[in-house]
């Protein structure tokens, strides 16, 4: 039997509505560590993301350290292993590899290394391999020499021109050619003897769920047919922060903690996996106790100023995270202050009902007309374009996002005189 705990999506140094989580990580952290204290686990794997930034702050380098400190005092013996996703930087999370290595904590950042396995014994002789996909930036792989003769536009090389491997930039060939290499390599450990094989990746499988807090962009390009991994006994998922299966073999831990108040009623788990040889893997969620749960509370201004009962949403909620959905028809001036008198840990107001209302008085638009209208698509698309080159650049230059708008806001005006 191997038996190990899947995580991902840590996001160490995330800020909610300018609000460092950083003592809810360390809680979160804490709580893991303690479920690792159980020895029947051979490993942790944690299947990217550890960090929210590509540079990360350092509290939140200080806060991995610590964890992976007091993980090793109290268990020396279990196996850490670690793949760098989206958020994460290849060179930052990689530093000294091959110095964690001899201390059993294994860092996969490059996916050029991803077909090379981690053996891991389990108990009574059972041996695993563990392979680690890092998440697949355009031009992280090369194409194989050895691969059938390239087509037109597929990024790989003109071999009878004595060229080097052209690197490929499209998810879906990525996807493929790691998926073509892990396959071999699969097949190499079974026939050495290993009783498991086991994936650890970072990407968005086809026909996820995504939750509230990932940054998804447009279209299905950046989608991987989970299926081109079904010969491995497990996938550990990282990328789509909703826990839920995505294949045969295959499931999203989800992130940990809720990272974006859309995520308030979902599920937050550690994945207690087990694996015995000729049977389905077994999974056992381990439910996470956040510091502070995130809330969502709806209603008129005044109705969060009356005495509560103990037992109502407004009193069970006060010491939670908040958003508040204020659904007065006029708008509430500095709400946010006014309400954290009540509630100390409210984070974000609404008033779209009200917003809603003052549009159609002054244009005569009506609320299902405001919700479409190109000023809030328009702030919706420009934060996604910020998200966007923080992940790839880990920066958003102010010359970049004016562009952006200007070139937007073209597009609409073009729209609008159609």
């Amino acid at each position: 039997m191997l038996t190990f705990i899947h995580t991902a999506d840590l996001h160490l140094g995330k800020v909610l509505h300018e609000h460092s989580l950083i003592e809810d990580q360390q809680y979160m952290l804490d709580g893991l560590r303690e479920a690792l204290e159980d020895t029947s686990y051979t490993a942790l794997l944690i299947a990217g993301d550890v960090y929210d930034r590509s540079i990360p702050s350092p509290d939140a380098v200080r806060l991995f350290s610590s964890f992976l400190g007091k993980l090793k005092a109290r268990r020396l013996d279990l196996e850490v292993l670690i793949l760098s996703g989206n958020h994460d930087s290849s060179s930052r999370l990689g530093f000294g590899k091959e110095l964690f290595a001899e201390l059993g904590i294994h860092l996969v950042t490059d996916p050029e290394d991803a077909a090379t396995p981690i053996i891991i014994p389990g108990s009574a002789g059972a041996q695993g391999a563990f392979f680690l996909l890092p998440f697949l930036h355009p031009g992280s792989l090369k194409a194989d020499l050895t691969a059938p003769a390239p087509q037109e536009g597929d990024g790989q090389l003109d071999a009878e021109a004595g060229e080097p491997p052209a690197p490929i930039r499209s998810q879906g060939k990525l996807a493929e050619e790691a998926a073509a290499r892990l396959e071999v390599a699969r097949l190499k450990a079974r026939n050495e003897g290993v009783d498991f094989t086991i994936l650890g990746a970072h990407l968005f499988a086809l026909g996820g769920l995504e939750a509230g807090s990932e940054r998804i962009f447009w279209g299905t390009a950046e989608q991987v047919d989970i299926n081109w991994f079904s010969g491995f006994d497990y996938v550990a998922l990282g990328h789509l922060h909703r826990f839920q299966k995505a294949g045969a073999r295959a499931w999203y831990s989800g992130s940990p903690l809720a990272y974006a108040f859309e995520e308030a009623s979902y599920s937050k788990v550690f994945l207690s996996v087990s694996l015995e040889p000729g049977k389905e893997p077994k999974l056992s969620p381990l439910p996470v106790q956040p510091l502070r749960k995130l809330s969502i509370l709806k209603g008129p201004f005044t109705s969060f100023f009356q005495d509560f009962s103990p037992d109502s949403p407004y009193a069970q909620a006060a010491q939670d995270y908040l958003e508040i959905v204020l659904t007065d028809s006029a708008v509430v001036e500095n709400p946010l202050a006014l309400l954290r008198e009540r509630f100390p840990w409210i984070l974000s107001v609404k008033q779209d009902a009200a917003l809603a209302h003052q549009l159609v008085s002054v244009h005569g638009q009506s609320p299902a007309l405001w919700e479409g209208a190109s000023l809030r698509r328009t702030l919706i698309d420009t934060e996604d374009f910020k998200d966007f080159l923080m992940d790839i650049y880990g920066e958003a230059e102010a010359d970049k996002l004016e562009l952006f708008k200007e070139l937007l806001q073209a597009v609409e005006d073009a729209d609008s005189q159609a």
